[in-house]
């Protein structure tokens, strides 16, 4: 009865796991309830086998005392139990990420069939977000997506998110299935022509939903790539010319960019101001008119990044954390402390005075935790960084260099790693990640 219980737990781990990418797109509730599940079973397997070699990992071991650190410095938080409540909680996302690479994902058949599923989501959305594409409305922007959702910002795909993350969402796991495509078999599905055909239309999609990061990060998984990979690079190339052309096509002939003037363009916060024309509703041959904000172009805020909302939050952190230097003002508590404390607020044009975290992964914990939570959190990543670069001698663990990379980019806007929708996907990462590694894919698999 006992081994029965034991094999249950981690059989019901592992259908939650192969089913997160699925309720990953459902938004954060089903996906948190399925990692701290996880984490809880993975938790009573080790007391049962009294199995805890994974506490011998360094990188384990950092995570641990990342979290105590959290624990600590929240006692000088400006909210103590706000800060303490999210610190105690985050520890679901650390075991959670033990769990996939020390107890889950240790069998590369079930790794490759967690892959595959992640691999038809990622295509599903492509789909999806391709959908709203082709259901253009000049007044509307992209349209309804097969659920019938609207994106919520003008110019922004949704995909099946019902909100404008579905870019970030393909750039974070668009690496594992290019690892896919290497290590599976040639098939029907998974050859030559489908791995150029996904990585071009990946490519387009992440930049047609004007996630800009999404896309910055992308781009600097696939210059990696280009610099560490040998196997399939030519075909990583013509994937992404053919994306380039499909970018500039879409530039040159589709009436998004032919149906606006521009009235006024500057890099604050919905800074671009356009007039478009479209058919009038209800009225045939009649041209009407609408004017739109929308966000300001890229290549506007970084030439004026000084002006951009960005700047903004990032200078409101940055006074926060000269106040609180060495312990923060405590975890998710920015926006209280901004509202709280006129000092911390600065005109913020089309967007409020306070945010509700600093965009920013390594600025949150400058702010949030001090020094002292910051250099915790370095070193953690230090930790895994040094896991990577110790087991990089093979092309197929390289792509946990590039995942790491993509992953941790410093200069980027981020979520933030204590909404859980964000975190989950963060640390499902490192779980991935880690055990590309720990199932040692070799050259002579490929």
């Amino acid at each position: 009865m006992l081994e029965y219980f034991k094999f249950d737990l981690k059989r019901i781990s592992l259908i939650l796991l192969c089913l997160l990418p699925v309720s990953l797109i459902t938004g954060p509730a089903i996906p948190d309830i399925s990692i701290t599940l996880i984490s809880i079973f993975f938790l009573l397997n080790s007391l049962l086998y009294k199995d805890f070699k994974w506490l011998k990992e360094k990188w384990i071991i950092s995570g641990f005392a990342f979290w105590v650190c959290l624990m600590f410095i929240s006692l000088f938080a400006l909210d103590v139990y706000k800060s303490l409540e999210n610190a105690f909680i985050f520890i679901r996302y650390i075991i959670f990420a033990i769990a996939v690479s020390y107890w889950l994902l240790t069998d590369k058949k079930i790794f490759e069939i967690f892959l595959k599923i992640l691999t038809i989501t990622i295509v599903f959305i492509l789909a999806d977000c391709l959908f709203q594409f082709l259901n253009y409305d000049s007044f509307e922007g992209y349209g309804k997506d097969i659920f019938g959702f609207n994106p919520t910002h003008y110019g922004r795909l949704s995909g099946p998110f019902n909100d404008d993350v579905p870019g970030s969402h393909i750039s974070r796991f668009v690496f594992f299935v290019i690892f896919l495509f290497l290590i599976t078999k040639k098939t029907i599905f998974y050859n030559n022509f489908t791995l150029v055909i996904f990585i071009s239309f990946s490519l387009f999609t992440i930049w047609l939903s004007g996630e800009a990061m999404a896309l910055a990060t992308t781009l600097l998984g696939i210059l990696i790539y280009f610099f560490f990979i040998k196997e399939k690079k030519l075909l990583v190339l013509i994937g992404s010319i053919i994306a380039l052309c499909m970018i500039l096509l879409t530039n040159k002939f589709h009436i998004m960019n032919h149906d606006y003037t521009i009235i006024s363009s500057t890099p604050y916060h919905h800074g671009l101001l356009i007039n478009k024309f479209g058919n009038c509703k209800n009225m045939n041959n009649k041209t009407c008119s609408k004017l739109i904000k929308t966000n300001p172009e890229f290549t506007k805020v970084i030439k004026n990044f000084n002006q951009s909302i960005y700047y903004q939050i990032y200078k409101d952190a940055y006074k926060m954390w000269l106040d609180n230097k060495f312990t923060g003002v405590g975890l998710n508590n920015y926006e209280s402390a901004c509202k709280n404390n006129i000092k911390y607020r600065s005109n913020k044009l089309n967007y409020g005075i306070c945010s509700a975290h600093p965009h920013n992964n390594y600025i949150q914990l400058l702010t949030e935790t001090g020094l002292i939570g910051f250099l915790f959190f370095i070193f953690f990543l230090s930790m895994i960084f040094l896991k990577i670069i110790k087991n990089i001698t093979f092309d197929l663990n390289k792509f946990s260099f590039i995942n790491f990379c993509v992953l941790f980019w410093p200069i980027m806007s981020t979520g933030s790693l204590l909404k859980n929708w964000y975190g989950i996907e963060v640390f499902l990462v490192l779980g991935l990640l880690i055990s590309i590694i720990n199932l040692n894919y070799t050259k002579s698999k490929l």
